[in-house]
């Protein structure tokens, strides 16, 4: 999958023809809105395609992103100011973490819950807790059977968004057992959508994501506005596919599957680390650093010399990939100064 640059400039001219432009049922001028102003811009040379939203291996990249490098996104969001998401905790689970989880259990890109939390509620450009409650405890309607009626064992964030991950999982194991969702959508069969919008998903994961969005554009949480907003998110963390896959765009620490794949200067890929490999770079001092990237360490391995390893942080779970842990190791030529990185396991 290709993502769009930017839009270097626009006018506000330019802006306010855009924004009027767009047919969505949802705008930042509208006191009830969720949304921020630049969810509803459309990037430059972005196309859209209602039969074909998201490619399966970016719907399934569950190793997109770690717990670490979400709680960098909640801290420093598109919107120049930090979501309360950064600080927030729900059932005593703070939310980077119930993402991040919630991704790895179900096999989910954890941005999938982050893009649908903004579509829907506006969580991540929300700087302060935002009332009504029901709009964080029940973000994604798990549990809810009319807007006032909810089940209590369903609140909390991080109960959401593992049931949307959990929902999402299913709908794409419905699909590879026995052809379809249990709502009828499928790949290659035209549906109507709730907006009477003929749709034919392209693939699995389009349809998957109809099931839990079935209008194109029909305002507040279509799948419009989930798609925009992805595009915006992915081309601000310079996301272009999941890493060792689409053959480019792996940082130290990522899986990889040769050296093309990485792109930090001087890295290297270590394919006979676990899960996937890992991109690592020689060092003897300092380690390539970029803004949105994850921080790496010049680590001392004796005699083999000083590796780049990703930084972690050992009380957080997910902290590092899968057999991988979380492991202080002393900077390299030195016995005083140690960081935390991600080595691979000992089982």
């Amino acid at each position: 999958m290709t993502y769009p640059k930017l839009v270097r400039s626009l006018t506000l001219l330019a802006l306010l023809t855009l924004l009027s432009s767009i047919e969505v049922g949802c705008a930042k001028s509208s006191e009830d809105s969720p949304l921020e102003a630049s969810d509803l811009v459309t990037l430059e040379d972005a196309k859209f395609d209602a039969n074909s939203i998201m490619e399966p291996a970016v719907l399934e990249d569950t190793q997109a992103f770690d717990a670490a490098a979400i709680q960098r996104f909640f801290e420093r969001t598109p919107y120049r100011r930090p979501s309360f998401l950064a600080t927030y905790q729900s059932n005593g689970v703070r939310a980077s973490d119930a993402i991040y989880r919630a991704a790895v259990a179900n096999r989910i890109n954890p941005f999938v819950m982050i893009v649908r939390a903004q579509a829907l509620q506006g969580l991540v450009g929300t700087q302060f807790y935002p009332f009504p409650a029901s709009r964080v405890e029940y973000a994604f309607r798990c549990g809810c059977s009319s807007d006032t009626t909810c089940d209590p064992a369903q609140a909390g964030f991080d109960r959401q968004a593992n049931c949307l991950a959990r929902k999402l999982r299913q709908n794409l194991d419905a699909i590879a057992s026995g052809g379809e969702t249990a709502g009828g959508w499928a790949p290659g069969r035209a549906s109507t959508t709730l907006d009477n919008q003929k749709v034919t998903p392209k693939d699995a994961s389009t349809a998957a994501l109809y099931q839990e969005n079935p209008a194109v554009s029909a305002g507040k949480g279509d799948i419009w506005l989930f798609w925009n907003i992805w595009q915006n998110y992915a081309a601000f963390l310079q996301y272009i596919g999941p890493t060792g896959g689409g053959g480019q765009g792996a940082w130290i620490g990522e899986a990889c599957k040769g050296d093309s794949n990485c792109i930090a200067p001087g890295a290297t890929c270590a394919t006979s680390f676990p899960n996937g490999g890992m991109c690592i770079a020689s060092c003897t001092d300092g380690c390539p650093s970029e803004v949105g990237r994850p921080e790496s360490f010049c680590a001392d391995f004796g005699e083999q010399g000083g590796y780049c390893l990703p930084k972690c942080n050992p009380s957080v779970p997910g902290s590092c990939r899968k057999d991988y842990e979380c492991r202080a190791i002393y900077q390299y030529g030195s016995k005083t100064v140690s960081e935390n990185v991600c080595v691979r396991g000992k089982g």
